[in-house]
């Protein structure tokens, strides 16, 4: 049995592991019968255990013992443009009455995030959010044309005439938001089209979908809008808590929580952000899906370093998720 780098520690040996739940792979002894691997606690690495070979082959006990951890993608810190007029701008919490400017140069800013180690990029147009009307599009062009890095946009997508439109200017994924709700087959055809280059976008005002830049609210749950497209091939669901957005108060992780159990969709998580440690809050929905997080504001102001995020998000990083207090994961 080639083993895994990586293992994760059922409810049924917690007791054993001092209720540490990841561990990594030092080194393999003995051999035959008595062949044993010893692992390493992330979160404590002078915890160490010594674990039959067997016991880690035994699929039934995969469950109740121990479990291999297949690679994991790092998750995404995706910086964002908001575009209002040409010009980069952030919203508190979608209001158009609250906007402050950052810059007047979106494609410098674009390549300055890029050589920071941004590996995505996310253009949000609010202009077509709030009209429908392309009012940006010759910024969106000129930010494609100068990135290597992937770059995705939301805000006035409502066809399929423009989202084609978009796809073919040199965007990497095109989010849909209020038709997403509206003409949920339209969607449905475009994912099938263009797979994982559709990315649905749902933004919840008190868990309701608000849709037109969040200027409308409906009556459907953002959960189940979640839910209708588990099984289509879209890149992913941004979900942004529209109280979050803009506060750099922290995301709302029972809202995160909701929409990844609710789709196996990937969701990226978006609004609140403020501290790193809002970043790594994060960690734990990652198992159930939260996949990549958008950072406004928080880089701008320059609370959030993005070379830090990264290293503490990103790639390399060494990664575990707290377990709950010993008694509750065993009793």
């Amino acid at each position: 049995m080639r083993l895994s780098a990586a293992y994760t520690a059922q409810p049924a040996v917690l007791a054993t592991t001092r209720g540490y739940r990841h561990f990594s792979l030092l080194g393999e002894r003995g051999k035959g019968r008595g062949r044993t691997v010893e692992l390493q606690a992330v979160l404590d690495r002078g915890f160490r255990l010594l674990v039959p070979v067997q016991e880690l082959r035994r699929r039934e006990l995969w469950q109740p013992g121990w479990q291999q951890l297949p690679p994991r993608q790092p998750m995404q810190v995706i910086p964002a443009i908001d575009l209002l007029e040409g010009q980069c701008v952030r919203l508190h919490q979608g209001d158009y009455d609250q906007v402050t400017r950052f810059s007047d140069d979106p494609v410098a800013q674009a390549l300055s995030w890029q050589q920071q180690g941004a590996e995505r990029l996310h253009l949000v147009d609010l202009d077509g959010a709030r009209t429908g009307q392309p009012v940006n599009d010759a910024a969106i062009r000129a930010i494609t044309a100068a990135l290597s890095i992937p770059v995705q946009l939301g805000g006035g997508v409502r066809t399929a005439e423009r989202a084609e439109e978009l796809l073919a200017c040199g965007l990497d994924r095109v989010i849909l938001g209020t038709v997403a709700l509206e003409q949920p087959e339209l969607v449905e055809e475009l994912a099938a089209r263009h797979p994982q280059r559709i990315v649905v976008g749902i933004d919840a005002k008190n868990g309701k979908v608000a849709t037109r830049g969040w200027i409308e609210e409906s009556s459907t749950e953002a959960g189940d809008l979640a839910r209708r497209f588990s099984a289509s091939p879209l890149a992913a669901l941004i979900c942004t808590d529209i109280a979050t957005d803009g506060t750099l108060a922290g995301p709302n992780l029972s809202f995160l929580r909701t929409m990844a159990e609710a789709s196996a969709v990937p969701v990226i998580a978006s609004g609140g952000i403020g501290t790193l440690e809002h970043l790594l809050s994060l960690l734990p929905l990652e198992a159930q899906g939260v996949s990549g997080v958008i950072v406004g504001r928080a880089l701008y102001d320059g609370r959030v370093d993005l070379a830090e995020a990264l290293a503490a998000i990103g790639s390399g990083r060494l990664q575990d998720v707290p377990a709950s207090p010993l008694s509750e994961a065993i009793g």
